[in-house]
Parts: structure tokens; C-alpha cells; sequence
């Protein structure tokens, strides 16, 4: 019997030695998995990490169809460092590329700003109504392919001042038709142009999109004083944390009416 109990202690002690190897295998094989595994796993984390940055950051636009005739590189250069040092993520599109489609996307971006063109119309209609209208110039040249969007009042053909190139230009409706999405609740549109408040048409219907802030010109306004102007409104937002409202008041204020065509900033507020 004492034999017995002692093959039996023997056996569950060899069992115990194979379970504790059985253990130690598969923590070596673990840890020669580990290496790969941590990497990945940081790998996703970085990854992960990056896309919530990626998401948090504030998208910003700087678009200008003006580069052509009327380049200014160098406050290009300036809003955008001045933008991305504030955390913003900024795309900068120019010339031609101020189209169509980048009107219809401009719900991406929480900071827009159009170095444009801008138009305005008196028209009567046959019962006798007087009408006004603006519209903002795309930097791409007109062709008659654009005809149904005239004759739908989406787009038109437009001609800067003292300039025979046609160009393709968006009319109020557009925004209504074609603009895709909602804007996000702190956006802000700066449209640098003549006339982009010669009615409030546009401003509305980007309004009605769930923008809250419209800035602009109502009348004309020289080059120098409309880039002079954007700059410091810039500063005074990003540098000096006025909001949008109280920054165009100061803009005002220091650099006075256009010399020209005594217009002076404007800003629209919407309440959603």
C-alpha cells in the first residue's frame, strides 16, 4: 500500500513538472510573439491617435482665383502659416481650381476664405420689378457647356471689371441646389471680393446651411485695401482672440472706408 501512495505521489509530481514545461513553452512562444504584437498594437494606437488628432483639428480653406492677375503670394503665404499655427489644417487651392465642386464642399471647412471675384446685377423683370443680383466668380473661364446652369439661375457668365475673359460665376441658388451637407456650428466665411453683399442672397442661403458668420463687402473695394483688410482681420481673430464681429469693427476702425469707394467690412451673423 505504501508502495502504492508512492508511485502515485511520483506520477502527480512528473504531472505537475509536464504542466509547469507545457506553462514555460507557451510563455516562450508568447514572448516570441511579443515583439510583433507590442508593435502592433502601437502601430494601431499611433494610428488611432492620429486620426483623433486628425479629426479634432479645424479645417481651414484658403482659396484664390485672383493668383493670376492679381497675385499676392506673400499674403497667401501669411494666412496660412498664421491659420496652421493655430492649430488649423489648411488646404490652399488657386486659379482654376476655384470651381464648381469646391463651392459645392465648402461645408468642410470651418474657416473659408474666398480671394475672388464678385459681380452684381440690376435686372427688370417683364412685369416690371427691379431686381438686384450677385454672384461669385469661380476661377474657371466660361463655356457654353455651362448654359443649363444659367438658364436653372445656378451659375451665369460673368466679366470682371475692365476684362473681356468671361468667367463662370455662382448665383444665390446654387448654394440652395447643389452645396452639400451643413456647415459646423462655429464656421466662418470671409469672402474677399467686390459686391459679395451687394445683396444678402448669398449670405442667406449659406445660411440656411447652418453658417453663422458672413463677412464681406457690399460695394466695391480697391485690391490693396481688400487684402489689407483680410490681413488684419486674420490678426486680429487669431492673435488677438476679438471675435469676428469685434475684429471687424476694429478693422474698420484702423484702416477707415476704402480710399476709392469709401466701403467698409461687413459681417453677417446667423443664429441656428
Amino acid at each position: 500500500m505504501g508502495r502504492i501512495k508512492e508511485r502515485e505521489r511520483v506520477r502527480r509530481k512528473a504531472r505537475r513538472k509536464q504542466l509547469i514545461l507545457a506553462l514555460i513553452v507557451a510563455v516562450a512562444v508568447a514572448c516570441g510573439a511579443g515583439p510583433l504584437c507590442f508593435n502592433y498594437l502601437m502601430s494601431q494606437q499611433s494610428v488611432s491617435s492620429e486620426t483623433q488628432v486628425g479629426e479634432v483639428r479645424p479645417k481651414a480653406l484658403v482659396a484664390d482665383s485672383l493668383m493670376l492677375d492679381f497675385p499676392n503670394q506673400e499674403l497667401i503665404n501669411y494666412l496660412v502659416s498664421t491659420l496652421r499655427g493655430a492649430g488649423y489644417d489648411v488646404d490652399v487651392v488657386y486659379g482654376s481650381d476655384v470651381n464648381l465642386t469646391l463651392y459645392s464642399r465648402l461645408t468642410d471647412y470651418s474657416l473659408i476664405i474666398l480671394r475672388i471675384h464678385g459681380g452684381k446685377a440690376t435686372y427688370k423683370t417683364p412685369d416690371g420689378v427691379i431686381h438686384k443680383l450677385n454672384g461669385l466668380f469661380t476661377g474657371v473661364l466660361w463655356s457654353d457647356e455651362y448654359y443649363k446652369l444659367k438658364v436653372e439661375w445656378l451659375a451665369t457668365r460673368a466679366f470682371p471689371y475692365n476684362s473681356t475673359k468671361a468667367f463662370l460665376a455662382v448665383l444665390p441658388k446654387f448654394f440652395d441646389v447643389e452645396l452639400k451637407g451643413r456647415f459646423k456650428p462655429d464656421s466662418v466665411l470671409i469672402v474677399a471680393s467686390c459686391y459679395s453683399l451687394f445683396t444678402r442672397d448669398i449670405a442667406d442661403a449659406l445660411g440656411r446651411r447652418g453658417l453663422p458668420i458672413f463677412i464681406g463687402w457690399e460695394g466695391a473695394v480697391t485690391l490693396n485695401h481688400m487684402d489689407e483688410a483680410l490681413k488684419l482681420l486674420i490678426d486680429k481673430v487669431i492673435k488677438e482672440n476679438l471675435t469676428w464681429a469685434e475684429a471687424v469693427k476694429v478693422v474698420n476702425e484702423e484702416l477707415g472706408p476704402d480710399p476709392v469707394y469709401g466701403e467698409e467690412l461687413r459681417v453677417i451673423t446667423y443664429k441656428h
